[in-house]
């Protein structure tokens, strides 16, 4: 008994050594967008630079998972950032049907915000529900520096929050921006980082490879490995490096094809250094935070697989650019006084002709003329009974219904129900169909139904929601794509650096909700609202 008393207090000691910890001066965080935690401890060993340094300087979570149904970019950084569930706060995707303003929008959407002497959509993070580990720090420490940057723009507003001292993001139309709700005109300082990179000046650049045929074959299937989407226009099917712009192309498609190569994510992190050099960020004890998304991988893991040899390519790419980043910031601001996170907006199905061929797996693309066929026939159905079906609204392969009118014409929903699941799930590829009662009254003792419960509204969500087969895709005739609550969707690294921390693995079973929770505590401060995550910081060894 007196030698269990003994490791007790001496266990309480160590805890409370560790509470007292003193704040880091700034912590980064850092998404890379379309990581799934199987890509990256594939490519793990193959690392030598800023991947392998936050590895070995941190505490690896490697069982973390996003815990809803639809694993996307706008709900997977609300995630990251808040610490809540997607679904009960209303981000039901990167766009959705709107049945009160009978419309499409999008996550990010504000009409109240508007573009400054750089273009820009109308968005913010004004209109969500939540707040951010950001948040948090700032109304504990208002003098406290929050910045958010990323290529999309709604990785950098999701994660920098309500109240950051700015986001800002890439527009598709050569340059990074902002829009009036987070500061009332441009930085000078953006303006000359825009003004040099100059992404025109990339029209005759070719994005050629830094490995040979030994690394490749080791990591990767054959380069123009069937499924890969050719990005080339003017050639026969040619999905292979090295990678350039066509001749042809105008400057908005300039534009557009450099948020798909490795410059793109080395512009970010270029972004994030000025955003910390222009602005003192780090400088003092009053801690700091900066939110960095990085996109290029979501793009490239689309059109290639993650078993590719873009994708490969360009995460060593990406290794380089950030050891750069983390020893410019250790000129700046000193490595001791940082922590580092990273983690991912979600994960994503490998190349279903990898899945089948390569991996030997159960899987496919849902037959598109027959998919579409099959739902004219369920609305030709529901056409002889009421007239007409013109009460079901669809997005993708969700249902929305228009209740009034079906009252007013003495349509049954359970009627629709069954119709379109009878048909629907006749389709090879698709698993079910479920009404929003079913899964917002789901058993949650069934992880992929509870993951479909963390992603639902009671009024905002479709009707009728389709769920997919593991191993299917509806994305025809190349690439991949991710949605579902499966590992590869759900499943991805979550990280926790810092100078001072030695390398471990963790398989305790923890959620893409906790790191918020986990940042909060490090950084002494509290969620401004509930949360569903929580810290893992007494998971952390001691020093």
């Amino acid at each position: 008994m007196k030698k269990l008393l003994i490791l007790i207090f001496l266990t309480l000691m160590l805890f409370s050594c560790k509470q007292e910890a003193e704040k880091p001066r700034l912590v980064v965080v850092i998404s890379i967008d379309h990581l799934a935690y199987f890509t990256w401890s594939h490519y793990l060993p193959s690392f030598s630079g800023g991947f392998k340094w936050l590895h070995d300087n941190g505490v690896s979570f490697d069982n973390a998972h996003h815990e809803h149904g639809y694993c996307a970019t706008g709900p997977g950084h609300f995630v990251l950032g808040s610490g809540l569930h997607p679904g009960p706060a209303g981000i039901l995707g990167n766009t959705w049907y709107d049945r009160n303003l009978k419309k499409d929008v999008y996550c990010v959407e504000d009409s109240t915000a508007h573009e400054l002497d750089i273009p820009a959509y109308q968005v913010s993070y004004g209109p969500i529900k939540g707040t951010t580990y950001g948040d948090w720090l700032k109304a504990d420490s208002p003098e406290s520096k929050v910045y958010g940057v990323a290529c999309k723009d709604r990785a950098a507003i999701m994660m920098a929050g309500k109240n950051p001292d700015l986001a800002v993001w890439y527009n598709w139309r050569g340059a990074f921006t902002t829009t009036d709700y987070y500061t009332d005109s441009i930085p000078d300082w953006l303006h000359e980082f825009n003004s040099h990179q100059n992404i025109l000046s990339y029209r005759d650049s070719v994005w050629e490879s830094d490995l040979d045929e030994v690394a490749f074959a080791a990591y990767t299937h054959a380069d123009s490995f069937y499924g890969e989407t050719d990005r080339f226009e003017s050639e026969i099917y040619s999905p292979t490096m090295p990678i350039g712009f066509e001749p042809g192309w105008d400057d908005g498609k300039i534009y557009t094809e450099f948020a798909s190569r490795p410059w793109m994510d080395r512009a970010t992190l270029d972004l994030a250094t000025t955003v910390i050099n222009r602005n003192d960020v780090g400088a003092d004890d009053v801690p700091d935070v900066l939110s960095i998304g990085l996109s290029t991988m979501d793009l490239l893991a689309h059109y290639y697989g993650p078993f590719s040899h873009e994708v490969m390519d360009h995460l060593t790419k990406l290794d380089g650019y950030l050891m750069t980043f983390i020893e410019d910031l250790d000129a700046t601001v000193g490595l001791e006084n940082i922590v580092f996170a990273l983690s991912s907006d979600h994960g994503g199905l490998p190349l279903p002709e990898h899945w089948t061929h390569i991996q030997k797996r159960v899987g496919g693309r849902v037959d598109e003329a027959f998919y579409l066929a099959t739902r004219a026939k369920a609305y030709a159905e529901i056409d002889s009974l009421y007239g007409h079906h013109d009460f079901i609204h669809r997005k993708g392969s969700s249902y929305y219904y228009n209740f009034d009118m079906m009252d007013s014409m003495g349509v049954e929903s359970t009627v629709i129900d069954s119709i379109l699941q009878t048909f629907m799930e006749s389709v090879e590829g698709i698993h079910r169909l479920y009404t929003k009662q079913e899964l917002l009254n789901a058993d949650t003792s069934d992880f992929r139904m509870a993951r479909l419960k963390n992603f639902m509204h009671p009024e905002l969500s479709p009707d009728l929601y389709t769920l997919i087969e593991e191993g299917w895709l509806f994305r025809n005739p190349y690439g991949t794509s991710h949605s579902t609550p499966y590992e590869y969707d759900s499943h991805v690294p979550l990280v926790f650096s810092a100078v001072n921390l030695k390398g471990v693995t963790l398989n305790d079973s923890v959620a893409t909700i906790d790191l918020a929770p986990t940042l909060g505590e490090i950084l002494k401060t509290t969620p401004l609202n509930k949360i569903d995550g929580q810290s893992l910081f007494h998971l952390f060894p001691e020093e």
